[in-house]
């Protein structure tokens, strides 16, 4: 009993260490005291698409499941997107972008994710 008890933990714990993979701790997300808390039901439909801010040249980098794509590799990253969108029909990718990204970056970023075939895109914030 306990051996089944044990493995039930241990496969709880990977699965709750591999939500937390996705999302990227060097980030600033903005704050809204109108900010909600995310949809349960989902959850499990979400991907992570991280904002780095660069300081030195302005701009957004990008990053996805702890990969970073520089500008010329944004393609591959717009067709590892719609791979996962072939994967989950329910696909919602929630952009997470440091607060001192500039807008510009952002719309990029939403233009990519609508190449790859996404349409629900969600944003994070903080409301702290």
């Amino acid at each position: 009993m306990i051996d089944v008890l044990l493995v039930l933990l241990v496969f709880f714990v990977m699965i709750t260490s591999a939500e937390v993979l996705k999302v990227d701790k060097e980030l600033t997300l903005p704050v809204s005291p109108s900010a909600k808390k995310r949809e349960a039901e989902m959850a499990k439909h979400e991907f992570a698409v991280n904002v780095r801010h660069d300081p030195d040249s302005n701009k957004g980098v990008l990053v996805l499941d702890d990969k970073v794509y520089a500008e010329t590799e944004w393609p591959q990253a717009t067709e590892r997107i719609a791979n996962q969108k072939k994967i989950d029909d329910k696909l919602r990718v929630v952009i997470r972008a440091d607060k001192n990204v500039p807008a510009g970056e952002i719309q990029r970023i939403m233009g990519m994710v609508a190449e790859a075939g996404v349409s629900n895109i969600a944003f994070s914030a903080s409301n702290k």
